[in-house]
């Protein structure tokens, strides 16, 4: 089971052989979300492991089942202490830490939100352009707010300091990520990651993830005004801005804003490579594959695990 587990990690690390700038950005997404999810899978696999089959090892019962409590009966007596707890407690704790990630990040999701609609409920002036709401300050604002019923939020400044072109491709930008469901995928992603987080290089792979969703707003951007130039300049100057006092939310600045500019300005460079694109879709469907494959054998561990624990037998006899 051990060299099972290390050969699927590895299989999380391979996207790292790919080049980062060679892939459509979609085939990022994609190829992201499913190292995240799938390092999510190992997560909870493993902790079913620890909390199910564990237990029923000879060494975990020469290692915990110390009868301290039957030693020195004063630990039992005054503060009903048994030394079993301590194996127990052992087993529980990993899915206790998983419970709880995941209610952090949750409750962080709905946080967000009531803050979104908070801050839009105080601030908003008004409709404003492509079916867009307006929101006072100076600063360059121009962002997608909400996952459900995503709106288009641009600020004052944004209006004053955006010219007809980068203001149309700012709009665009944002209605891209609405367009292909981002917030979803975002969503997804960060629940993953709260699941996967103890794992080295699921942070990493969040970010990545992130990178892909903003490159894929930018060409949707693109493909619909025509004028790379015009957002990367918008992108320029939400950047240079202060954050919004609002929700914290990134706005056309983003992720990786260098790199992304990089990729406006120079176009030849935003077209992905054929041999590389391949090879990425090819190791999108094996991912997903596995993914598929974990999501099915799960509840038939957990189901086999829960046996093996009552074949382990009763709890373990403590003689003083």
């Amino acid at each position: 089971m051990i060299v099972l587990a290390g050969l699927l990690l590895a299989a999380t690390a391979s996207p790292y052989l790919l080049p980062r700038d060679a892939l459509a950005p979609l085939t990022g997404v994609a190829l992201w979300l499913s190292v995240l999810v799938l390092r999510a899978l190992l997560v909870v696999v493993g902790a079913l492991v620890l909390i199910l089959y564990l237990p029923a090892t000879q060494v975990f019962q020469l290692t915990t089942h110390w009868c301290i409590h039957a030693v020195v009966p004063f630990f039992a007596t005054h503060l009903g202490f048994s030394g079993h707890r301590l194996g127990d407690a052992a087993t529980l704790l990993p899915g206790f830490v998983l419970g709880l990630s995941l209610i952090w990040a949750v409750f962080a999701v709905w946080r967000t939100a009531r803050t979104v609609r908070r801050w839009l409920h105080g601030n908003c002036l008004g409709e404003g352009p492509r079916q867009s709401l307006i929101v006072g300050g100076s600063d360059v604002v121009v962002v997608a707010a909400g996952i459900r019923d995503a709106k288009v939020v641009i600020s004052t400044g944004a209006l004053a300091k955006l010219d007809e072109q980068e203001l149309a491709a700012g709009l665009e930008h944002e209605r891209g990520h609405i367009a292909h469901r981002h917030p979803y995928l975002a969503l997804a992603g960060s629940v993953a990651f709260a699941l996967a987080r103890v794992l080295p290089g699921s942070k990493d792979a969040l970010g990545r993830l992130r990178f892909c969703l903003e490159r894929d707003a930018d060409e949707y951007a693109v493909d619909r005004v025509g004028d790379p130039v015009a957002l990367a300049s918008a992108i320029c100057k939400a950047a240079a801005d202060q954050p919004p006092t609002g929700p914290a939310m990134a706005g056309l600045a983003g992720v990786g804003t260098a790199a992304r500019l990089r990729f406006l300005l120079d176009r030849t460079k935003a077209r992905p490579r054929a041999g590389v694109e391949l090879a990425g879709r090819s190791l999108v469907v094996a991912l997903v594959a596995l993914v598929l494959l974990m999501a099915a054998a799960t509840p038939a561990l957990a189901q086999a695990g829960v046996a093996s624990v009552g074949r382990a037998g009763a709890v373990h006899p403590c003689q003083s």
